[in-house]
């Protein structure tokens, strides 16, 4: 799958899970002022709610520590808390602050019974995304010096 596939699949379903979430909980609270959000929502507020999650994600990836834990993630295998705190030096509450931040904006699933963490399609996208840009601007240079 190309990058941007795997960023576009990621990001979908993401923000539909997202958008769900929040339909259901507006199902649950009775008068509300959200009741039926979901459902007057076109393509434009549908594509910002995306663009929110698409931006929260690229936060979360730009720090070198959660792109260095990505990068060591795959969405088949999974990793555990230990080998994680092993790979970045980090003690087990600032990695769990970090995989908590990157699960909310859907870089990572961590499952609560095992505590097995992957990484999502968004990551995987994302990943290969800023590692072809990175080469493609070094061969660039390369040329240009």
């Amino acid at each position: 799958m190309q990058a941007e596939e795997a960023i576009l699949k990621g990001l979908t379903a993401r923000t539909r899970n997202l958008l769900r979430a929040l339909d259901r909980q507006d199902r649950l609270e009775t008068a509300t002022v959200f009741a039926d959000w979901l459902s007057r929502q076109g393509s434009p507020e549908l594509a910002a709610a995306a663009q929110e999650v698409f931006l929260r994600a690229l936060g979360a990836l730009s720090d070198p520590i959660n792109f260095r834990l990505l990068k060591g993630l795959d969405p088949l295998l999974a990793a555990s808390l230990p080998d994680l705190m092993e790979a970045t030096g980090l003690e087990r509450v600032a990695v769990s602050e970090r995989l908590n931040d990157m699960v909310q904006v859907g870089l990572v699933s961590r499952e609560l019974i095992d505590d097995q963490i992957r990484c999502t399609d968004l990551a995987t996208g994302l990943v290969t995304w800023v590692e072809g840009m990175a080469q493609g601007s070094g061969e660039q240079l390369g040329e240009d010096m």
